[in-house]
């Protein structure tokens, strides 16, 4: 499968286990006791955003000027989490890409308004990561 199938699996069990204030690897057991595996980039990404949840959700306060988190619907806020997660973390996916993926997500599961809020808040992180918060 593609990265762009495991992103959409991630964001499933990120979203459901931020509605449901539950830990990712409870929400990953549900997946696969349900739909089966997952693939091997899903996990990367899911336990890649909860290990490092608290400077991702640090950047996106700081770049997402009158939209604190908890005001975000769990649908944005979970799909800002991977881009920017992917935008720290994953040396091969250059970060236009990660902006572009996550703009995609943005398209299949929220709001008509959701695409340009999350491509406008990824690329402040972009100029923010590239201003000194660095990639690693």
């Amino acid at each position: 499968m593609s990265r762009r199938t495991a992103r959409k699996q991630a964001f499933q069990i990120l979203y459901g286990s931020d509605v449901t204030e539950s830990r990712v690897r409870d929400a990953v057991r549900r997946w696969r006791e349900y739909r089966g595996d997952l693939e091997r980039y899903a996990y990367e990404v899911c336990f890649g955003v909860e290990r490092d949840r608290e400077r991702i959700d640090a950047i996106l306060t700081e770049v997402a000027v009158g939209w604190p988190l908890r005001r975000m619907n769990a649908v944005d806020r979970t799909i800002l989490r991977i881009g920017l997660y992917e935008m720290i973390h994953t040396e091969d996916v250059p970060p236009d890409v990660a902006i572009n993926e996550a703009i995609e997500l943005a398209k299949g599961f929220s709001s008509d308004e959701a695409p340009s809020f999350v491509g406008g808040v990824l690329r402040g992180a972009e100029g923010k990561l590239s201003s000194g918060v660095g990639r690693g």
